[in-house]
């Protein structure tokens, strides 16, 4: 299973070394600064490998006459979040291997508190941040709320889980005024990936976390060092820091040696990568060679 947090925050963290870097080029930097919320979008799609370097080709392209009808930024944004959430998702599926390779659970218990050490690293009580994740996020009562006393949290969530339902069913359309109602209800069904967010389960991990847990997800995986320089630097980025190019260079250069600092380290390669093809300083071979993407396998698919 993805994580939320932590992959928002892997995100966050690349684009906090983006912004500050001098290797990334204006129209990343200017799609970042503006639609930095966005990005927590790229983290929802799928089978993103097929047309992120389409996309930014596309893009580069119609960049320059660019307007504020055809939501570019927002477009580029989208992209950008998901190279950096491939990292992410590409590194944690080390960890759950490591941690919990028997595993059919979902969400995972590793990924669980992956999320739970996050937030309390770096979001709990953090107002310098775009994604303000609070503890009542992750309780099923949000009892850390002065309002939870006084309304009906079980009705409220009945009628919103309603409400988003109907939005999503709205929204899908698999054959346009079709008359086979039962067909479609198939195929919604059939391409519907169940996802149960097992409140109880991120409560206990954030509020009262077990300590054996903490030492199997966390301590024994070696999920997140603060010997890590690039994390060093991540967190001095959060603070308001403004490091120099070569400050910059030297906590990339150097090999993390944490889960965490991987995935930040994999993604902030990834953009740096993809702004040298946006600038056209790279070609396209050599751009999937970077982001690992287009590749043959012994069957003949990409992979």
């Amino acid at each position: 299973m993805s994580e939320n947090v932590t992959h928002t925050a892997v995100v966050e963290d690349c684009f906090n070394l983006m912004l500050a870097s001098e290797r990334i080029c204006s129209a990343f930097k200017e799609a970042g600064k503006d639609h930095i919320r966005f990005i927590q979008f790229g983290s929802v799609t799928r089978s993103g490998d097929k047309f992120t370097v389409n996309l930014l080709d596309k893009y580069r392209t119609i960049w320059p006459a660019r307007n504020e009808n055809d939501r570019l930024g927002y477009k580029l944004a989208f992209v950008l979040g998901w190279l950096c959430h491939r990292a992410a998702d590409r590194q944690m599926k080390v960890v759950f291997r490591e941690a919990e390779p028997e595993s059919r659970e979902f969400p995972t218990d590793c990924s669980i508190y992956h999320d739970a050490f996050i937030f309390r690293k770096l979001y709990d009580g953090n107002g310098n941040t775009p994604f303000p994740y609070r503890t009542a996020h992750f309780e099923k009562q949000l009892e850390s709320l002065s309002a939870a006393g006084v309304i009906d949290i079980g009705g409220v969530t009945d009628a919103y889980r309603s409400i988003w339902q109907q939005s999503l069913l709205g929204l899908q359309t698999f054959i346009s005024q079709t008359k086979d109602r039962d067909g479609w209800l198939s195929k919604l069904h059939a391409k519907h990936q169940e996802q149960v967010i097992h409140l109880d389960r991120y409560a206990e991990a954030v509020v009262t976390p077990v300590s054996t847990k903490t030492q199997r997800f966390i301590t024994d995986t070696n999920f997140y060092s603060n010997e890590d320089a690039i994390l060093r630097l991540c967190e001095e980025l959060r603070k308001g820091a403004v490091p120099s190019q070569k400050e910059i260079d030297e906590a990339f250069e150097a090999e993390p040696t944490s889960h965490y600092g991987h995935a930040v380290r994999m993604g902030f390669g990834y953009l740096m990568s993809a702004s040298s093809y946006f600038t056209g300083a790279i070609d396209e071979e050599t751009l999937k060679d970077q982001l690992d993407v287009g590749k043959k396998g012994r069957d003949g698919l990409a992979v």
